[in-house]
């Protein structure tokens, strides 16, 4: 396990149990490791180490069912489990013409990790849902930008976040929850999260 992700992530789960301690009850400790290896089966493609160590340390928040969980990822996103991850992808792949231009055969791609298209790309594993049809996902494509966080919403196709990584958006989480626990400012124009009476995180 890479050392930055076991760090951040505790680092999150402590500012939550303090601030948002409703978010932190809705987030599941790790599943089985066979479900991430499930998932790469059914993908045909490696998933990024600090996806895996991610996932290696929780199971994400049960979007479904949980109202308590409030939005552990910014904007608004909830993180998924490997087996939703997993149930996601291939209903997507069942149900979404992938791009023309991109995919092709056997998970073979004309177009590079980071680039934006419509309106699926098979490269793409979903790890976020904000629970209206957009996701969040990692981006498996090769280039400079494998393992880049890419957005995906019905009719509009997928696009690139400002997240290169997991690890990147790991580390914006952690920080702007740290500087809402101190009342720090924060740069460019970044707003805080908001916690309800009932102890939920929300991201503006």
């Amino acid at each position: 396990m890479t050392a930055p992700v076991n760090r951040l992530w505790q680092q999150i789960t402590t500012l939550l149990q303090e601030h948002a301690p409703a978010t932190s009850r809705a987030i599941r400790p790790a599943g089985p490791a066979e479900e991430i290896r499930g998932l790469e089966r059914v993908v045909g493609l490696s998933l990024p180490a600090d996806l895996v160590d991610w996932w290696s340390l929780t199971d994400g928040v049960d979007d479904r069912h949980d109202q308590r969980a409030g939005t552990l990822v910014p904007n608004r996103f909830i993180p998924l489990s490997p087996t939703r991850a997993r149930e996601e992808y291939q209903r997507l792949s069942e149900s979404t013409a992938t791009d023309p231009t991109c995919c092709g055969p056997d998970q073979t791609h004309q177009n590079q990790a980071g680039d934006d298209g419509s309106p699926f790309c098979s490269a793409l594993v979903p790890i976020s849902t904000d629970g209206t049809g957009a996701a969040l996902c990692v981006d498996l494509r090769s280039g400079d930008d494998h393992g880049m966080i890419m957005i995906m919403a019905p009719g509009d196709g997928f696009s690139a976040t400002h997240w290169g990584s997991v690890t990147d958006m790991l580390t914006e989480i952690a920080e702007r929850l740290d500087a809402y626990a101190h009342g720090a400012e924060l740069p460019y124009g970044e707003q805080h999260p908001t916690v309800t009476t009932e102890g939920m995180l929300h991201w503006p």
